[in-house]
């Protein structure tokens, strides 16, 4: 048979590669960037309930190297788990926290060495993002890219990203929506002893909102001492490397501004501008943001979000996956366990009428991909509305409480109440 195309070497292209390659599937992976390094150290991750299927996708071998992937090994090994503590910045008053869970419950990982995990053994061919893609008569799909080459499959699978090109070209004339927040990232290097106040609130994560005016931190260990890459080398040495993330509503009257505060023009600025709103928080907040060194990298974030439709249906052999199908902001931070669930829908609902020799490629597959958007919709519509109301209480102190999508459970199936939206 064709190979299955899979563009994008993100989480969910990288994993459904891995379970290609356990099965003796053929595929090939394309991946926009030059290689793995690109992007940097990217975010935490929190995986949960995606664990089930994590583990029957991946060969036994990847799953069993998950620590490997691990923000901080050392602490996994002591036992310690994370509360995901949230707080009032302005009084330091702790306002929600969860209960602890089991190493096989929930893990806290970096994205950077998840993917480094996932890529093992695969062959990505680099620099290769997707210009125009078509179906043909006899179900075969041409991907063409950027560069000129192209790539003949059985079906692609859009794993490119939150910005899918694959997704705009099937949907013009839905574009994503524009969450009024802006984010400021930065990533700070930390002594054993700097961190340890910080690791005293939790120690791989822990959030927070000013009841003051309404400013929002977010801070996440992402690597530790003792932790080691692929190459068995030491992952940050005698220090931690950490993400803080400071983000605000854009709004008349915020911080007491006429009009909404736009982002600075340069990293400097950027520092500035959170040491301004870190100002009125409380302690140990207040120090955390005003130690960022000022040569830091600064990144600017505009979020966005998009919904998929109710009446989602694309055309073609073409299957959109994890972010590609449901871009989401991180305020609930179950974007990468919805990724996972859906190569798990997608090998269990599309591939297997992919490979059956009794029943007409064509058709069955078409109408497979209709039952699989259905399900991924049905599942994360909800999710990715939760996530946006979730971030705009997040920057409204009054609409905090036990019932928010911000401090709500986490779960892969929800109900949300889409004319409850603020």
């Amino acid at each position: 048979m064709k190979p299955v195309l899979i563009a994008g070497a993100g989480v969910s292209g990288l994993l459904l590669a891995q379970y290609l390659r356990k099965t003796g599937v053929p595929f090939q992976i394309f991946e926009r960037d030059g290689d793995l390094t690109t992007r940097g150290l990217g975010w935490g991750l929190t995986l949960h309930w995606s664990l089930p299927a994590l583990q029957s996708l991946l060969p036994q071998d990847l799953f069993l190297r998950l620590p490997e992937t691990y923000v901080d090994k050392t602490a996994v090994e002591q036992g310690q788990s994370s509360l995901f503590p949230f707080f009032d910045l302005s009084t330091g008053e702790l306002k929600a926290s969860t209960p602890p869970a089991k190493q096989s419950e929930r893990i806290r990982v970096a994205r950077d060495r998840l993917r480094r995990l996932l890529a093992t053994g695969l062959d990505i061919q680099w620099r290769k993002a997707v210009r125009s893609f078509d179906t043909a008569e006899d179900g075969s799909v041409t991907v063409r890219f950027d560069d000129g080459s192209s790539a003949e499959g059985s079906l692609l699978a859009a794993c490119d990203g939150g910005s899918s090109r694959i997704r705009t070209a099937l949907f013009p004339d839905k574009p994503k929506y524009q969450v009024p927040v802006r984010l400021i990232g930065i990533k700070v290097d930390y002594t054993p002893k700097e961190i340890e106040p910080l690791r005293a609130l939790d120690p791989y994560f822990f959030q927070g909102a000013a009841s003051e005016n309404d400013s929002f931190l977010y801070f996440s260990v992402l690597d530790a001492p003792g932790n080691t890459n692929n190459a068995g080398l030491e992952g940050s040495n005698s220090r931690y490397t950490c993400q803080i993330v400071v983000s605000w509503p854009v709004r008349d009257g915020f911080f007491n501004q006429a009009s909404p505060i736009a982002f600075p023009d340069t990293s400097k600025g950027g520092i500035d501008l959170i040491k301004k709103f870190a100002e009125t928080w409380a302690e140990p907040f207040r120090s955390l943001v005003h130690s960022i060194p000022d040569g830091a990298e600064a990144k600017f974030l505009e979020l966005s979000d998009w919904p998929p439709p109710t009446d989602l249906r694309s055309t073609g052999h073409v299957a959109l996956i994890g972010d590609a199908f449901h871009p989401m902001v991180m305020y609930r931070g179950e974007g990468a366990n919805h990724a996972i669930v859906d190569v798990f829908d997608f090998v269990s609902h599309v591939l297997f009428r992919l490979l059956s020799r009794d029943s007409p490629v064509k058709g069955d597959l078409r109408a497979a991909l209709d039952r699989y958007e259905d399900r991924v919709v049905a599942r994360t519509r909800p999710a990715v509305l939760a996530s946006r109301q979730a971030c705009i209480d997040a920057h409204q102190w009054s609409r905090i409480n036990e019932k928010s999508p911000l401090l709500s459970r986490r779960a892969m199936n929800i109900e949300f109440d889409e004319s409850s939206m603020s």
